[in-house]
């Protein structure tokens, strides 16, 4: 017989199947999944169009850079090769000079620096050079480390020994702060090392050396308590434009040589580090303070000469600051004015102050001593002046301008730097120089550049009274200089 089953038992319900919320959660998860993964496809292609528009935009950048590498590297050839024909036609007109290896050199601190010869009154003149920047970059202080971990930096100086240790007064502008902490030894843009580089300079024979610079403050008070503490162990040495006290500040540096005293004052125009924490740190161009101290210099000193460090950088002539900062010296009877800072060469001049008194003015020394790029910061020069009496007053009776270089190389497998005179600079060394387009030829086309249309050797004529003197530029040029009458040119960098 069969069953009756009741329509709402529970054994006559549709069956329901567990599994149906799983399988969905599962197709969710996976179609999740399958976003997931086109997103992060189109997120790496995204990425790789981005790297490939980059490599495009950098290979374009490097391609330009490279065209207009190329481009000054033609200029510069061209300028070279100008300088070389230019230099041929002024030996045609004048076969009678001798060549400038066998040139006799003049009669002034470089006579004594390159023969041993004396000035025609060693009694009674001054002999004094200035040399340009000392820049310690890394790569110097690399030089100078010994394998015992101490520094020597003395053989960068072994070709300008002799010269400074012939003169009476020697100077040199000392660009990159002393600092004893190894640890705080450092490079561009903020330069700190060791005191063995001060040890190198009183071993070389300076006699004089100028802090006051842009670097000067790099590593605050401290570098120039440093500094100062380092130099008070040589008291014949003379420091100027940085002090770690007001006593210091208000001491006037006058050195006495052969009965002349002369007043040294040397002045920045700003540091890369701002203002000192105390106004009497570090002596800036300030005019007011530059006519008081300058004042009270001539009231203590036969003359006053001033260091300033000033300029454009990488400028081969004086900029419009530099031009007027000049003229006010001259018209505050100024004896000499040798500048620093723009790691270029410029030109010598003579100004004509208000009293009719004339100063010769070196508007930049360039470098002696760094590590850059180009053979334009690799040309500096070398101020020489002769400093006498005329009618019981101390004058600068000549002076010259002499050129110099850096010479840099790695041929032992170590960074080397030496500075020199050009004339001592050979062929030689320039096939080792890290710096392109630095043979011989190369820089003394790159000097004749910068000095054309001034006088780099000068003289004193007639009296030195209050009607003042006139000056003329001095017959006799060294090696690799020249005097012109043509319109100043500067060479392309």
């Amino acid at each position: 017989m069969a069953q009756h089953r009741r329509p709402n038992h529970p054994e006559n319900r549709p069956q329901v199947r567990a599994d149906l919320p799983r399988r969905h959660t599962r197709q969710t998860a996976l179609q999740a999944e399958q976003a997931r993964l086109e997103e992060e496809a189109r997120q790496r292609a995204q990425i790789r169009a981005r790297r490939r528009r980059s490599y495009e935009l950098r290979r374009k950048r490097l391609l330009r850079a490279a065209l207009l590498r190329l481009a000054g590297l033609i200029l510069l050839l061209g300028l070279v090769i100008l300088g070389i024909v230019l230099l041929s036609r002024s030996c045609a007109k004048a076969p009678q000079a001798p060549a400038a290896e066998t040139q006799a050199p003049p009669q002034t601190t470089e006579a004594v620096a390159r023969t041993g010869e004396l000035p025609e009154d060693p009694d009674t003149t001054v002999t004094l050079l200035c040399l340009g920047d000392n820049l310690m970059h890394t790569s110097v202080l690399e030089a100078g480390l010994q394998d015992d971990g101490s520094y020597d930096f003395r053989p960068m100086y072994q070709y300008i020994k002799p010269v400074i240790q012939a003169a009476d007064l020697a100077c040199i502008n000392q660009e990159t702060i002393f600092i004893n902490d190894p640890a705080q030894y450092s490079n561009y843009p903020v330069f700190g090392g060791p005191t063995a580089v001060g040890e190198a300079l009183v071993d070389t024979g300076f006699d004089i050396i100028t802090h006051a610079t842009n670097h000067c403050y790099d590593k605050f008070f401290t570098g120039i308590q440093d500094t100062l503490a380092f130099w008070r162990q040589y008291p014949q040495i003379t420091v100027l434009g940085i002090h770690d006290s007001q006593a210091d500040a208000d001491t006037l540096r006058v050195v006495e040589c052969k009965g002349i005293r002369i007043a040294l004052l040397n002045y920045t125009y700003g540091t890369n580090m701002g203002d000192p924490e105390e106004p009497y740190m570090i002596d800036f161009l300030d005019r007011d303070k530059m006519e008081r101290d300058i004042l009270a210099a001539k009231d203590q000193a036969d003359i006053v000469l001033v260091f300033p460090h000033w300029g454009t950088e990488n400028s081969f002539v004086p900029n419009e600051d530099q031009r007027q900062l000049g003229q006010f010296f001259a018209d505050l009877g100024v004896g000499a004015v040798i500048g620093c800072h723009p790691h270029t060469l410029q030109p010598m001049e003579i100004l004509t102050g208000k009293d009719g008194n004339q100063m010769p003015v070196f508007w930049s020394m360039g470098n002696f001593i760094s590590h850059m790029s180009f053979n334009q910061n690799m040309l500096g020069g070398m101020a020489s002046l002769h400093i006498g009496m005329e009618d019981g007053r101390a004058v600068v009776t000549s002076c010259q301008l002499i050129p110099t270089v850096t010479y840099g190389t790695q041929v032992t497998g170590k960074w080397e730097f030496y500075g020199m005179r050009l004339w001592d600079y050979t062929d030689q060394m320039a096939a080792n120089h890290y710096v392109e387009n630095t043979s011989v030829a190369e820089l003394q086309a790159l000097y004749q550049s910068i000095v054309r249309g001034t006088a780099t050797a000068w003289q004193r004529t007639g009296s030195a009274g209050d009607s003042g003197s006139a000056g003329t530029p001095a017959g006799t040029e060294a090696p690799g200089t020249e005097t012109a009458e043509t319109e100043t040119a500067a060479p392309a960098a």
